[in-house]
């Protein structure tokens, strides 16, 4: 498990978007360090309680973060579920990723950003050294 304290990203500048460069050691680890920075701009992660945790399961693809991204906001549109640690097991052919969090509260969570989408735009993983870097942009 990973908590928010070890977040490891930078934000790009960008005309109408905001862009990230989220490192990982391993995919797994970049999935981890890229839900807890789409999640820091939404809301500030030292508000947010493990009170229940939420799975979900995505295919290990060419662009899998960004369909995991996206599946992070729809989860949050729809339900209002805010994670503070994740958890992300590689095996057959897809990550499962497990989320603990909890349900977002006005009086307790502020919300900073509202984002729209993940895009493919300039979407890419390179090696970096001995880290993975992701270059994301978000639709806010």
């Amino acid at each position: 498990m990973m908590s928010t304290k070890e977040i490891r990203f930078t934000v790009i500048d960008h005309e109408a978007d905001m862009g990230l460069e989220i490192y990982g050691r391993n995919m797994a680890e970049l999935f981890m360090h890229a839900g807890a920075a789409l999640f820091s701009f939404i809301t500030d992660p030292e508000t947010i309680e493990a009170r229940f945790t939420r799975q979900i399961t995505i295919d290990n693809e060419e662009r899998s973060l960004v369909v995991f991204l996206n599946e992070l906001l729809y989860v949050w549109d729809t339900e209002r579920f805010l994670p503070n640690t994740f958890s992300v097991l590689e095996k057959a052919g897809r990550f499962d990723i497990v989320m603990t969090g909890e349900a977002f509260d006005p009086g307790k969570h502020p919300v900073y950003k509202e984002i729209k989408a993940v895009t493919y735009h300039k979407f890419a993983i390179q090696q970096e050294n001995t880290l993975l870097k992701a270059t994301v942009f978000l639709d806010i």
